[in-house]
């Protein structure tokens, strides 16, 4: 203690020897010619550091020697010792701070670097000064420490209790009820107001929060009742408007730990832990700007949530509120970040571990709160009744199909209550809805499937003005066929006829009339015709039960063909449907018939669009022509004979991409049917 009393003593540099320090002395016995133990006057300024430095790691060596720390071992731990073992701390805290503070004022100066690694031989001696402190005297003289006037050996005197809760896994009895008395004086430190300089008082505040939390975590499963103070103490943090952030956050952390650990004892806590804890998630500017609080905000909701979900249901439209809200802050953090697998979970827990009783009504009133104003999230509430849905035991299905599907019809109506907003954005919701709405079908027996899908079917009818739901419904049934593959024609029967109809209503070299009565209605009728297209490519692709007969292929024949000459959209809309989605549809029709009577009248009507007058139709029957022959294989050759004349006039057509497109198309049935043609011109 007199060494590090002497070292303080001594001033920072040799410079700043000016003044009443000069004379100061050590009252020590040892003593030099001048009558000091250290001459400034007669020695360097190196000189003087490197005896500040020996003198420090002198202490630290001789702390962690054999010898001397057999003589502890061997000393009995008298009250009179652990007062030494106090002041000694409390020394080495001091000079620590003497040494800290020359650290910052000498940050731009040659001798940084010396005053850092004084500083961390400092922190070495005062480890090793813990290291001696057998620990039941270790905690009376922290809790003597965090008496201390000074905020600096408070501090570090709850970060050494912080470090020995964390480093020591077995504790015996009498030492736990040590450390559990240490509760109350922190639980003080947190609520304490002293007038100190701000910055420091919060940061003892924090370090106190986070030593309830260790302790908590250590020793609260079996003294349960000691940190019920603690949860009230952080729901106060948590609850006041002027709460410093940094606190807060630290509260909200304590409220994780301790909630997860006091399981059923915190429950009465809950009428005022929640509303306090969905305030802090409102405050979304708070949230975006301070990382770390956020993720505090979202560790403390996902603690409560996974310890007790079964008490959650009156606070559970909030929640759901603040977790949809959240997933667009999130977003900005990546993926893996902790706040958005945090948020993820917390997704989870509320999708899977609560009842569908208490879920669909809080899912259906939140979908009312959000699809309006905040159609973004949308999303992640689809998404956590996707999840509800997929887990859902098969009684509790069958029991909450009808509030399942009234919900779905409402939600299914988003493109028609948004009719003329972005159909990008429209569709990209929808497709959220639309994703959850199969995870149900996926789960239902046919017999209960039938009747939803033709109630669907009837409901798209029923909207006479915009037809918007038609589109929806089209792009459910693609969507449904995509799932259920070969299962699908059983249900599809019905649609052949409508899908004719669209086709047909949609074409405008057939009608004039726009189909749909809004400013967007092109962007609208491409899309619908993509849909109709794709779910028929579906259907015909995996017909294995001769769905497609002849009544239905005839039906759909000329629809199909006409689609040929539908330029609706522009020259690139036109191009880009034809090629994507027209003529694998035509392919695969031709595929399905699996009838060379039917293929003749169809192979003659490809045929006949290409005398059409547009040289981009003709171009596109050639397409189609070319696409039927490679599904059809050498079962095209029946077809040959007619199809000849036509490419023959298209060799001289008066359009030369035409004109080299027959010559490809030419040679691409060669290689297809592996032989010459020339003999057939």
């Amino acid at each position: 203690m007199k060494i590090i009393q002497y070292l303080t003593e001594l001033p920072e540099n040799k410079e700043d020897d000016t003044g009443p320090k000069k004379s100061r002395t050590c009252k020590t016995k040892v003593k030099n010619q001048d009558g000091q133990l250290f001459n400034v006057e007669s020695h360097s300024d190196k000189q003087l550091r490197h005896f500040k430095f020996l003198s420090v790691s002198f202490m630290s060596q001789l702390l962690s020697s054999q010898s001397f720390v057999k003589k502890i071992v061997e000393c009995e731990e008298t009250e009179e010792l652990q007062k030494l073992e106090q002041r000694l701390l409390e020394e080495v805290l001091h000079y620590i701070n003497t040494v800290a503070s020359s650290v910052e004022g000498n940050v731009d100066k040659p001798t940084a670097k010396f005053w850092r690694v004084l500083l961390t031989k400092s922190y070495e001696m005062l480890d090793k000064v813990n290291a001696l402190l057998p620990t039941e005297s270790f905690i009376p003289v922290i809790r003597g420490l965090m008496m201390n006037q000074l905020p600096s050996v408070r501090r570090k005197a709850m970060e050494l209790l912080n470090n020995k809760v964390q480093q020591r896994t077995r504790w015996q009895k009498s030492q736990i009820l040590q450390l559990l008395e240490l509760v109350p004086e922190l639980i003080a430190i947190v609520q304490c107001k002293r007038k100190e300089e701000e910055e420091e008082q919060a940061i003892n505040r924090q370090t106190a929060l986070f030593s309830l939390k260790l302790l908590c975590k250590g020793f609260g499963t079996e003294n349960p009742l000691q940190f019920v103070p603690v949860l009230k103490t952080a729901i106060d943090l948590i609850s006041s408007e002027k709460e410093e952030k940094n606190v807060m956050g630290s509260a909200l952390l304590c409220i994780a730990e301790v909630t997860s650990t006091l399981k059923a004892q915190a429950i009465p806590q809950l009428p005022r832990l929640m509303p306090a804890l969905l305030k802090t998630l409102k405050n979304k500017k708070e949230l975006v700007s301070n990382e770390i609080y956020l993720l505090s905000a979202v560790t403390a909701l996902l603690k409560v949530a996974e310890t007790l979900p079964h008490f959650l249901s009156p606070y559970l439209l909030d929640c759901l509120l603040q977790v949809v809200r959240l997933e667009k802050i999130v977003v900005e953090f990546g993926p893996s970040s902790q706040i958005s697998l945090r948020v993820t979970s917390l997704k989870t827990i509320l999708a899977t571990r609560l009842a569908p009783r208490i879920l669909l009504p809080a899912v259906t009133k939140c979908y009312s709160e959000v699809a309006n104003t905040r159609k973004n999230c949308l999303s992640p509430l689809m998404n956590i009744l996707k999840e509800h849905i997929v887990c859902m035991e098969k009684e509790h299905l069958i029991s909450h199909q009808s509030e399942l599907m009234a919900f779905f019809m409402r939600a299914l109506d988003f493109r028609t209550e948004h009719a003329e907003d972005d159909l990008e954005e429209i569709g990209k919701t929808e497709a959220y809805i639309i994703d959850c709405l199969i995870s149900m079908v996926m789960k239902l027996s046919e017999a209960s499937f039938r009747p939803l899908f033709f109630k669907l079917f009837d409901w798209s009818k029923t909207e006479s003005t915009l037809k918007d739901r038609l589109l929806t419904f089209h792009r459910i049934a693609d969507c449904i066929a995509d799932k259920l593959k070969g299962l699908f024609t059983l249900f599809a029967g019905h649609l052949v006829k409508p899908f004719a109809e669209t086709l047909n209503q949609v074409n405008i070299s057939k009608t004039d009339e726009a189909f749909f009565d809004s400013e967007n209605s092109t962007e609208k009728s491409c899309l619908l015709l993509q849909f109709t297209m794709d779910c028929l490519h579906k259907l015909f692709l995996f017909d294995t039960q001769k769905f497609l007969s002849k009544e239905r292929a005839e039906t759909l024949m000329m629809p199909l063909v006409d689609q040929l000459e539908n330029t609706l959209g522009g020259d690139e809309k036109f191009q880009e449907r034809v090629t994507a989605h027209l003529i694998p549809c035509i392919a695969q029709f031709a595929v399905a018939m699996a009838d060379d009577s039917l293929w003749k009248p169809l192979n003659y009507q490809i045929l006949l669009k290409t005398r059409h007058t547009s040289a981009k139709v003709r171009f596109a029957a050639l397409l189609a022509l070319v696409e039927v022959a490679q599904k059809l294989k050498e079962s095209y050759l029946v077809l040959l004979p007619e199809s000849v004349p036509f490419l023959a006039e298209l060799m001289e057509d008066e359009c030369e991409e035409v004109e080299q497109q027959c010559q490809k198309t030419i040679h691409q049935l060669e290689v297809i049917l592996g032989e010459p043609l020339q003999s057939y011109f």
